[in-house]
């Protein structure tokens, strides 16, 4: 049986207690200003992972080295789907 997933309430409170302490007690005026932060700051991390070269040379070399596999793959799915076409041709009988 798979994990359950947790609530977006019940992860906050575990792994940030202290940002919901923090904001428990403020307005929605102040809440809002909150988000309007968090927004700003997501865009800026966004920014420096998109500004990060030595980010984008790993992920070049990460699809350079998983090519072949890739390709592989995407051979035994095409084989498998013909195999599965000429079940169906041919009655799964």
């Amino acid at each position: 049986m798979g994990r359950q997933k947790m609530s977006v309430e019940a992860k906050i409170k575990k792994e940030y207690p202290q940002f919901v302490e923090e904001i428990a007690s403020l307005s929605v005026d102040q809440l809002n200003s909150r988000l309007a932060e968090l927004a700003k700051q997501t865009d800026e991390v966004e920014q420096a992972k998109d500004d990060d070269e030595e980010l984008d040379s790993a992920k070049d070399k990460v699809s350079e080295f998983s090519a072949p596999y890739r390709d592989a793959k995407k051979m035994l799915k095409l084989k498998s789907r013909y195999v599965i076409g000429l079940i169906r041709e041919k009655g799964s009988s």
